[in-house]
């Protein structure tokens, strides 16, 4: 998504005070990016034709969503390879029962020769029921910049009905290329918090951090 698009604002994100920026971005990473970002590089892609500003790229911010962990893991990743992190994610969002401005995710990367859509499904599915302990699970079509296709699993919640797990899909060649990875990758991000809530039969976010210390051991005693 080229630097100053309009849609990066459903990524809203905090950004740090002090220090404001990065002192130095790894190359090549940061020169490829570039390249994709100005011409599409070696990713197949025809850019977007503007003039990609390193100084921009260099801010610093609270990360928004685990995928971070993901690029960062790519230009060293053994093909095939399973990587798996955990990542706390700061984002401005409307508090209440399945929302908080801060949460956790579990992000995820499979990559080889023989992955593909269908092992995707499988992936999430198994998160879905075997983890949150779902008894249904959908996928419906989504939107990210950066995998295609791009899909969401919702789950149905026996109070709350049904809300998004988590997001995910194959990560596209401008990703990809751009750190000498030439194999299909899956990835997603699943919001922990949210499998909780269906793991420990609550219907809010909220009470996973409550203060109420006979509350959370009672909740832990179930867990």
């Amino acid at each position: 998504m080229p630097q100053f698009h309009a849609a990066r604002d459903i990524h809203d994100v905090y950004r740090i005070k002090n220090p404001t920026h990065a002192k130095a971005i790894e190359e090549p990473y940061l020169s490829n990016v570039k390249a994709v970002h100005e011409n599409g590089g070696n990713s197949g892609s025809r850019g977007w034709n503007y003039q990609f500003d390193n100084e921009f790229t260099r801010r610093l911010i609270l990360r928004s969503q685990g995928t971070v962990l993901s690029a960062h893991q790519l230009h060293k990743a053994k093909i095939p390879g399973k990587y798996f992190g955990i990542a706390r994610c700061f984002r401005y969002d409307k508090v209440d029962a399945t929302h908080l401005s801060d949460f956790y995710q579990t992000e995820g990367i499979v990559l080889g020769n023989d992955v593909n859509l269908r092992t995707l499904l499988g992936f999430l599915e198994m998160f879905a029921k075997e983890i949150a302990g779902a008894t249904e699970v959908k996928y419906v079509p989504g939107y990210f910049p950066f995998t295609e296709p791009s899909i969401e699993v919702h789950i149905k919640h026996p109070k709350l009905g049904w809300f998004e797990l988590g997001g995910s899909g194959i990560f596209r060649p401008e990703v990809t290329k751009a750190m000498g990875i030439d194999v299909p990758v899956l990835a997603w991000g699943i919001g922990i918090d949210r499998m909780a809530l269906m793991a420990l039969g609550l219907n809010d976010l909220r009470e996973l951090f409550s203060e109420d210390i006979e509350r959370v051991r009672l909740r832990k005693a179930k867990f």
